[in-house]
């Protein structure tokens, strides 16, 4: 089954850190690490979860990995950061309409720069409330 994010989460990658996604109706963000960011990643991109969770496990101990990975997915799934993707649902690539009919990539890529110097540790030259 495909998964997909609803239109009130966004999410951003980033490649030493791992994943941000922020959930508009809660307003949390959630931070997955690298090998959690590319679990999603792959989930997303159409992979299966378990054989996903079992991809991404780590040499040391594969099954104890592949279990952790696996309940990483049903957190997403019960925290309502990822459902199942219905017919007419729009690609998980491309933005759909957010809660306002308006599409919300933009928002996702504005919040991008925001999100990495977060993670990063980097100034915006914003001073934090």
């Amino acid at each position: 089954m495909p998964w997909v994010l609803p239109h009130t989460v966004h999410v951003v990658h980033h490649d030493t850190s791992g994943a941000a996604l922020l959930d508009e109706r809660s307003g949390r963000w959630y931070h997955l690490s690298r090998p959690g960011g590319r679990l999603l990643k792959a989930i997303l991109a159409g992979a299966d979860p378990e054989e996903a969770a079992a991809e991404a496990a780590v040499p040391g101990d594969p099954a104890r990995s592949a279990r952790a990975f696996l309940a990483l997915f049903h957190d997403l799934r019960a925290a309502g950061l990822l459902i199942p993707r219905s017919d007419g649902s729009p690609h998980p690539g491309r933005p759909g309409p957010g809660p306002t009919g308006r599409p919300t990539g933009g928002l996702t890529t504005r919040l991008a720069g925001r999100i990495t110097a977060r993670l990063t540790g980097r100034a915006t030259g914003r001073t934090r409330r």
